[in-house]
């Protein structure tokens, strides 16, 4: 016997062969009993369905794709990519799509846009003049940005990052800190010939930059601010917060861009013996699921990574479905929880 086709399952299982396609393509269209004989006269006969034939019959591939601007092996160092892996990930399965992650092929994400066999993807931290949104457009392909810039030419999900960054540096001046230290975001590149930047890094340093100005601390940042490029290593990211809690005037707060960038403070600030937060404020930005069970809890802006997930999956499906779709800016407001206090008298 040749090879089995769908016709030949048909034939041999008593049901159409539209049925059969059914069957293997959107089972949720037959009754589990068909599907269920319709899989095991498959399995008898020795039937494995062609993936590209498929493709090429249908024009989809049932897949999201998932474009991150880093190497795929420093993806899971981040938890917040996770988080957000995990609600596109909800999405994909509810709706029977298959998840894709992405990373820049030879360093050059247009290469990866041109190439993916997908049917759609989203993309993380796009500027609105990045080269990316005329590659989309070439390849007729549809995509969610997140973090990106907002526009009325692409599909975007995020939160207004600068005026987050500004209220939660607000917490901390009106509590009197002076003495604060800032872990940045690493930049990114969406392109091998781009210079490296980080659209949701400048744009919280934009927020930053309004609080200062607002509290009328220009000369004071220049004397007693630090700026860091925090690691996602572990190992260097420990070493680095010993290095600025043991400084002779050491910051009396530590104001992170990511949840992740908090954990090594915590953890030197126990070595040393200093207290959080009588001692020591530190404030977060993402709300990871383990921050409030850090102790005493981080306080944080709130922008929780799946949900952000799961919205641009969900953006992505209804537009792959022809339906009409609208940007989703989230709302992110500043948790004060137990790790910020007003600064020590005898540290000011």
């Amino acid at each position: 016997m040749g090879k089995v086709t769908i016709k030949d399952i048909a034939k041999r299982s008593g049901y159409s062969k539209t049925s059969v396609s059914f069957a293997f393509n959107n089972p949720g269209r037959v009754a589990k009993e068909t599907y269920e004989h319709i899989m095991a006269v498959a399995q008898e006969m020795g039937y494995s369905p062609d993936p590209a034939a498929r493709i090429l019959a249908t024009r989809k591939t049932k897949t999201v794709g998932f474009l991150l601007p880093q190497p795929i092996e420093e993806i899971f160092d981040n938890q917040y990519l996770s988080e957000l892996m995990r609600g596109i990930g909800s999405v994909c399965h509810r709706e029977g799509f298959m998840l894709s992650v992405l990373s820049p092929l030879k360093g050059i994400i247009s290469q990866t846009i041109q190439q993916a066999c997908v049917d759609g993807i989203i993309i993380l931290g796009v500027s609105n003049s990045s080269s990316v949104h005329a590659q989309f457009r070439q390849r007729k392909l549809p995509y969610v940005t997140m973090d990106a810039d907002n526009s009325a030419d692409y599909l975007n999900v995020g939160i207004d990052d600068e005026k987050a960054a500004e209220e939660m540096l607000d917490l901390l001046l009106d509590y009197g800190h002076r003495r604060i230290c800032f872990c940045t975001l690493q930049p990114i590149s969406t392109d091998i010939v781009d210079t490296e930047f980080s659209l949701t890094s400048d744009n919280r340093g934009n927020g930053i930059l309004k609080s200062i100005k607002k509290h009328n601390l220009e000369e004071t940042a220049k004397n007693s601010f630090i700026f860091y490029e925090a690691s996602h290593k572990q190992e260097e990211a420990i070493k680095k917060a010993r290095e600025i809690l043991t400084m002779p005037n050491r910051p009396t707060a530590i104001y992170c861009m990511g949840d992740h960038q908090a954990i090594p403070f915590y953890f030197v600030a126990a070595q040393l013996g200093l207290k959080i937060p009588q001692d020591l404020s530190i404030t977060g930005f993402d709300d990871l699921p383990s921050s409030s069970m850090l102790f005493p809890p981080l306080t944080v802006v709130h922008q929780p990574g799946y949900e952000k997930g799961r919205l641009a999956a969900e953006l992505l499906v209804a537009s792959l479905n022809g339906q009409e779709c609208k940007s989703v800016l989230m709302e992110s407001p500043v948790i004060e929880r137990g790790a910020t206090a007003k600064v020590p008298e005898n540290t000011k």
